[in-house]
């Protein structure tokens, strides 16, 4: 390759490069929020963060699901179908 050919060839080259920097789009002002300059909504406006429950005791817990029917009682809330009245039992002894 002669030395022509090889300053043709980044001339080219630059040649290319150069309006594809003078086309950005200019960003908007500081004034200006992004979302407002694009019309851009994110997902996440708005959003509210997690809120921490309070604690029980895991034995209130515990007899907490037992009285409302066990694991069939979350199943059946997942699916919206209304759960039966819990029944007033004993309370459960350790064996």
């Amino acid at each position: 390759m002669t030395f022509l050919t090889r300053s043709a060839g980044w001339a080219a080259l630059l040649g290319l490069m150069v309006p594809c920097a003078i086309a950005q789009p200019i960003p908007p002002s500081p004034a200006t929020p992004a979302s407002q300059a694009s019309g851009y909504r994110s997902v996440f406006d708005g959003r509210r963060g997690f809120d921490d429950q309070p604690l029980r005791p895991w034995r209130e817990s515990n007899d907490l699901v037992g009285r409302i029917g066990g694991w069939q009682a979350y199943a059946r809330e997942s699916q919206g179908i209304a759960a039966p009245a819990p029944a007033a039992s004993a309370p459960r002894t350790n064996r």
